[in-house]
């Protein structure tokens, strides 16, 4: 495997797929860990709803270990790899990051943080069929959270703070990718 490896991790709505998209503009490749939840779904024929969202996830868990996500998207992690550095959207679990460890040794982890009145509103705007309302929004934070996502916070590399205008985000996502060396 030619390239390295830039995990993304951060709850919901905190910036994580504006990184991606400068990163994929710096010619690296994007793998996102959601989109391996929505093929699952769609592969149970599972409309994208907030709660199919969080009910795939958990069951892809229960019935396949925590790892299974990242399990799932190493074969095109090595292939992305063969070709450019890879950044992996969404990481939720420190079960998950050791198993990517595990495949890949040059690993460099990203936080994203946001609080969580401006994350509320970028989800409304965003409008994914994941995203939902209010209820939603606190149900997955608590699955999310409970998963470890902190534990991955405090393992980052670097932080990128999220509290101003989508400009100020694509500026900071660029000084830490250049800074991080991708």
């Amino acid at each position: 495997m030619a390239g390295r490896v830039l995990v993304l991790c951060g709850p919901p709505g905190s910036g994580k797929s504006v990184v991606a998209r400068v990163a994929s503009e710096r010619g690296m490749s994007i793998l996102s860990l959601g989109d391996i939840v929505r093929a699952e779904m769609t592969s149970r024929g599972l409309p994208e709803t907030p709660e199919n969202v969080g009910l795939t996830a958990l069951s892809m868990r229960e019935e396949h270990g925590e790892e299974v996500v990242v399990e799932r998207l190493i074969p095109s992690l090595t292939s992305a790899l063969e070709k450019s550095d890879v950044l992996i959207d969404g990481m939720r679990q420190p079960e998950e990051m050791e198993h990517l460890r595990q495949h890949v040794e040059d690993v460099t982890v990203v936080a994203m943080s946001a609080s969580t009145g401006l994350r509320m509103e970028w989800l409304e705007e965003r409008g994914r069929g994941e995203d939902g309302g209010v209820t939603e929004f606190a149900e997955r934070e608590e699955r999310e959270w409970g998963w470890g996502l902190e534990m991955l916070i405090e393992q980052a590399d670097a932080i990128v703070l999220n509290d101003g205008s989508l400009e100020e985000l694509e500026s900071r996502s660029e000084m830490i990718l250049e800074a991080l060396g991708f």
